[in-house]
């Protein structure tokens, strides 16, 4: 019992140790350990569409992984002409806006003594503030190796996406040919789960935020904000952000409403309760009954990790944070040793310790196997 306890803590000591230096690692090299996480993610998610399409329809594995491919390039295609039509369309509408960005910045102008010119534009009068020149310039330099390393990524993710879906097909035989035993099952185990619960997850996930999306869509058709295709756009994104991502897309599109509308109250009232209704039902209500209890995580391991994901890939990370936890949690259910590092991410420790429970006595009857012999 005492060299167990033992080999418990020094199993822990070893991991954390080695969770710090894999942190370090993967900070280090953010530009391939982010596209790797996000191809890994993307190919669970199309393993069952290709393995589906294999079996039942008699589609060759290659030509499945193909399609697959040829899907996400179109999504990405298609968000893409989203976005750019929407900023087009602003840039085409700005001389609208221009007297109530004016007016807000007069108003901030006079509250901060700040210079203001009432012959001038309102990028004229931001322009002539210290400092904003350079700031400028160095937001259009980020923004354009960004938008460079981006495409880049998106490449990398696509190429990685297809071999690891062609790997794949045969997995279950490496396995077989490297573990043999208990430990085979084991391992085929873990990665079904993982494969499983991660599709699970976000397939739902997709599915309330496009539903949230196109919801935040339609009300502000009906109070006819512009650019409502961008704003449900937006809603869909950031609501893949735990509770922060939709208090800000709810925030940042009444805000625009008000500019909008403004003097007029109603529509950015309208707006500010409607996209809150929707966020509450959808995501306190209807998201925690269908994904059930088993995926949940402890809220304050969702902040930490949104911190700590955010910190190592920024915005990428914040986005991948969740789904990140939620398969190093199933990975923590399914090893005997991490049983306690499950319960303590999960959100209901009584109900994880009891489907953990649920297996143990395989793991017992593993454990008294060598004392018997």
């Amino acid at each position: 019992m005492g060299k167990q306890d033992y080999s418990r803590q020094t199993f822990y000591i070893l991991l954390i140790l080695l969770t710090i230096v894999f942190g370090g690692i993967m900070k280090a090299a953010h530009s391939v350990s982010l596209p790797v996480i996000v191809s890994v993610l993307l190919a669970c998610v199309c393993y069952p569409i290709v393995r589906r399409l294999n079996r039942q329809l008699r589609v060759p594995w290659a030509a499945g992984t193909i399609l697959m491919a040829l899907v996400f390039v179109t999504v990405v295609t298609l968000l893409s002409s989203i976005i750019g039509t929407s900023l087009t369309t602003f840039l085409n509408q700005y001389s609208k806006y221009e007297s109530r960005f004016l007016s807000i910045y007069k108003v901030f102008a006079d509250t901060l003594n700040l210079p203001f010119y009432d012959d001038k534009s309102f990028f004229e009068n931001i322009w002539s503030q210290m400092k904003v020149r350079e700031i400028v310039q160095q937001v259009a330099l980020s923004f354009s190796g960004n938008l460079i390393s981006f495409a880049k990524s998106l490449g990398m993710v696509l190429l990685l996406m297809v071999f690891l879906l062609i790997e794949m097909r045969d997995g279950r035989e490496k396995i077989d040919a490297v573990f043999r035993g208990k430990v085979q099952g084991r391992i085929m185990k873990i990665t079904k789960k993982i494969i499983t619960e991660t599709v699970r997850f976000i397939s739902i996930k997709f599915f309330i935020s496009l539903a949230t999306g196109v919801l935040v869509y339609v009300f502000l058709r009906i109070v006819r904000v512009d650019f409502a295709v961008m704003w449900g756009f937006f809603a869909f994104v950031m609501n893949f952000i735990p509770t922060f991502g939709s208090i800000f897309s709810v925030l940042l599109t009444t805000l625009f409403a008000l500019l909008q509308f403004y003097p007029a109250l109603f529509p950015a009232v309208f707006v500010f309760v409607s996209l809150t209704l929707v966020n509450l039902i959808f995501g306190n209500i209807l998201e925690p009954r269908i994904e059930g209890t088993n995926l949940g995580l402890s809220p304050f391991v969702i902040l930490v990790s949104l911190l700590f994901w955010g910190w190592m890939w920024g915005f990428a990370g914040m986005i991948l944070a969740v789904p990140v936890m939620v398969v190093l949690k199933i990975i923590c259910e399914n090893v005997s040793f991490l049983h306690g590092i499950a319960i303590l991410l999960g959100n209901r420790p009584l109900e994880t310790l009891r489907e953990l429970s649920a297996e143990e006595p395989d793991g017992a009857a593993e454990a008294q196997k060598p004392e018997e012999r």
